[in-house]
């Protein structure tokens, strides 16, 4: 399990190695997830007793050769000198200017979200948090499934926009110290609750708050702890939202006998990993890269990452009738089900790569910023756009709009 768990560390957290540092926010948020995601299944609940020895050897493998070609591709891409460019907005405005463009841009972008978000809902006819049964709503199964493909583009596109905006508001108002801001806030975080979207709700907001915990230093030797914390209680949010509610169908998912079962039924990562590797290992039809693009095809597209690793674990269903958004696979996984073991090496070293230059360019850029505002710009840069490039081998449609809106925050463009 101790194997597992470092090779699973080092894809989570392994920028660390490169960029050791209190503004690392988003190594910081993987690494709050590490102890639901695989502490909790690994060492506190026998998630993996269920599994053959055949099938844990081989996920084993899997890791160990994708973690080592990771973490070298990383250390790699740290050392190629960066291009030297200065384009981005923040560096040619002064400070006043460029805080003020940022806030215009978010205004618009938080009525667009918002409006987009209601119209959906009017069209759809249902709000996931309220449906009589919210986890088929949450992910538009069953009968609610027709209603969200009437507003599926508008919905996604406003829910993928609103994401982003949390940690914004939440700067803003640090920076500024105007209600309105927390206003803002509020509103945006109570509407990505109704979707019932767990991690994207206080994912931004705690990225936000990581960047003033690091600005302020005496603040950050609080703000790991408070991450495990959030994120253990964001595992059973749906028993806490049922509670609240008094939804039995939102309190029934969940083993009540133990608090680290509660917790491991809430992020069932190695379940899944384990339970995807075994019914991949029974009909071995690899991707050939197909699943890299599928993302990018509108409806449930057969080679679409999320569809397609559904498809393999439920071989006999309709996907369209599973209640999952899809399964979180680790990096050596996607390479291993695309190209066998070569894309185990390759894809594991690219992705490395990739993050290794890409985070010395963030790393830069940061220690460049004039203050918190431009600091939360780049680090969102680094997990809306970067990232994106980083995992290009599950890219989705739904987030090429959060990567152009983020684009307006970066670039000035002038119509001529």
């Amino acid at each position: 399990m101790l194997l597992i768990f470092i090779c699973l560390l080092i894809l989570s957290v392994g920028t660390y190695f490169i960029w050791f540092s209190r503004y690392n926010i988003p190594a910081h948020l993987e690494a709050a997830f590490l102890f639901t995601r695989y502490v909790v299944p690994l060492f506190l609940v026998d998630t993996v007793a269920n599994f053959d020895a055949n099938i844990l050897e081989l996920y084993k493998e899997i890791l160990l050769i994708g973690s080592i070609c990771y973490l070298t591709g990383l250390i790699i891409g740290n050392n190629i000198p960066l291009i030297k460019l200065k384009y981005f907005t923040w560096q040619v405005l002064d400070e006043e200017a460029y805080n003020e463009r940022v806030i215009r841009i978010t205004r618009l972008l938080f009525w667009f979200g918002v409006g987009g978000i209601l119209i959906s809902y009017a069209i759809m006819g249902f709000i996931p948090m309220f449906a009589s049964e919210p986890l088929n709503a949450k992910f538009f199964r069953g009968q609610y499934q027709a209603p969200y493909l009437r507003a599926a583009v508008i919905f996604r596109i406003a829910n993928y926009i609103l994401y982003s905006l949390p940690p914004i508001f939440l700067i803003m108002w640090y920076y500024y110290k105007k209600k309105i801001y927390l206003l803002y806030l509020f509103i945006v975080i109570a509407l990505i609750a109704t979707t019932l979207t767990r991690g994207n709700i206080l994912y931004g907001a705690l990225a936000a708050v990581g960047v003033i915990c690091a600005y302020k230093k005496q603040l950050f030797k609080y703000y790991m702890v408070a991450l495990i914390l959030v994120f253990s209680l964001g595992s059973i949010s749906f028993y806490l939202v049922g509670l609240l509610l008094h939804n039995d169908a939102l309190i029934g998912m969940y083993d009540r006998d133990s608090i680290f079962e509660t917790i491991a039924l809430g992020s069932p990562d190695i379940t899944d990993h384990l339970t995807f590797l075994k019914a991949f290992e029974l009909n071995p039809i690899y991707t050939y890269g197909r699943t890299f693009f599928g993302g990018l095809i509108p409806g449930h597209y057969q080679w679409n990452p999320s569809v397609w690793a559904l498809s393999i674990t439920n071989p006999k269903d309709d996907v369209n009738d599973i209640t999952s958004g899809g399964l979180r696979l680790p990096l050596p996984l996607w390479g291993y089900v695309s190209f066998s073991w070569v894309g185990v090496i390759i894809l594991s070293l690219i992705s490395g790569l990739l993050n290794g230059y890409l985070t010395k360019a963030i790393k830069k850029l940061v220690k460049e910023a004039k203050n918190v505002i431009v600091i939360m710009i780049v680090l969102l840069v680094y997990i809306n756009i970067y990232g994106q490039i980083v995992t290009f081998y599950t890219i989705s449609m739904y987030e090429i709009p959060v990567m152009i809106f983020m684009c307006f925050y970066m670039f000035r463009f002038q119509v001529k």
